[in-house]
C-alpha cells in the first residue's frame, strides 16, 4: 500500500533528496546545482511511501492563487503503477486547499500525455530546461 503525505522541506529533506538525486541527477543528467534551489525551503513536498521506502515525490510552490508543481520523481521500480498521478492529485488538492486557482508545471515532453489526463493543457513553445525539452502546462480550477 502506498501512502502520500504533504510536508515541509525540513520534514521532507532527508526523505526526498535521495530519490530526486537518483532520478534527476543520475538518470537524467541534470546538473546537481540546478536540482536544489531556493524554492525548496518554502514549498510543500509530497512524500510517497510503500511500507517504509520512499518511492516518489513532487513539490508545490504557492504564490497567492497560482501554484507551481515540480520535481515530480518516481523510483524506477514503481513507475507505471499510478503513483505519479496520486502525487499529482495530492499536490493539486493541497493547492486548492490553500486557495490556488491556477496550476502551472514544466512537463518534460515525454510526459505531456500524463499531465493532460489530469486536465493540464500545453501553453507556449517547447523549451530547454537542464538539457531536457519541456513545455509549460496549465490547469485552471
Amino acid at each position: 500500500m502506498t501512502t502520500i503525505t504533504i510536508t515541509n522541506w525540513h520534514e521532507a529533506l532527508e526523505l526526498v533528496k535521495p530519490i530526486r538525486y537518483q532520478v534527476f541527477v543520475v538518470e537524467q543528467n541534470v546538473p546537481e546545482d540546478l536540482e536544489w534551489d531556493e524554492y525548496d525551503q518554502d514549498a510543500f513536498h509530497a512524500v510517497a511511501k510503500s511500507q517504509d521506502q520512499v518511492i516518489g515525490t513532487g513539490r508545490l510552490i504557492l504564490n497567492q492563487t497560482i501554484a507551481k508543481i515540480g520535481r515530480m520523481a518516481i523510483d524506477k521500480e514503481f513507475r507505471g503503477k499510478g503513483i505519479g498521478i496520486d502525487i499529482l492529485r495530492a499536490l493539486i488538492n493541497k493547492g486548492k486547499e490553500k486557495g490556488a486557482q491556477e496550476f502551472i508545471l514544466h512537463a518534460q515532453t515525454h510526459a505531456i500525455a500524463f499531465y493532460a489526463k489530469e486536465g493540464f493543457e500545453p501553453y507556449g513553445p517547447i523549451f530547454d530546461e537542464a538539457g531536457i525539452p519541456h513545455v509549460e502546462m496549465r490547469l485552471y480550477v
